[in-house]
């Protein structure tokens, strides 16, 4: 029997601010399990910039496109990571296309229960 001296949930993390619980909008893209995104993804892709948000982005409509590009490329796939990329328009001639990881993991040591987490390749 291994002895446990730190244990960092998924829990933790979100508590923490690290990631932030999308499950609710989630599940109206199709999803069963709980699913999150880093802070780090949330603030520099998902939150629209000042001229994004002139141009009709916002950040319901974004996450919304990494959720349904996510159950597409799900639908395809066995994994526990997926690779994907969105395209965020920011202004009528620009726009951004972050690579994404999408994970699928236990939410803790004594939870094996599945979650799904979103991030950027940086942040795993």
């Amino acid at each position: 029997m291994d002895n446990v001296i730190f244990s960092y949930t998924r829990q933790d993390a979100i508590n923490d601010g690290i990631f932030i619980d999308v499950s609710e909008m989630a599940k109206e893209a199709g999803f069963k399990i709980p699913v999150a995104i880093t802070s780090n993804l949330y603030h520099t892709h998902i939150v629209p910039s000042e001229d994004a948000k002139t141009y009709g982005q916002d950040e319901k409509g974004r996450l919304w496109d990494v959720l349904h590009m996510l159950s597409v490329m799900a639908r395809h796939s066995k994994d526990s990571m997926i690779t994907f990329s969105v395209r965020f328009q920011n202004g009528p001639h620009s726009s951004e296309t972050p690579k994404l990881w999408a994970v699928v993991e236990a939410q803790s040591p004594d939870d094996p229960s599945p979650a799904i987490n979103i991030m950027l390749p940086e942040d795993y």
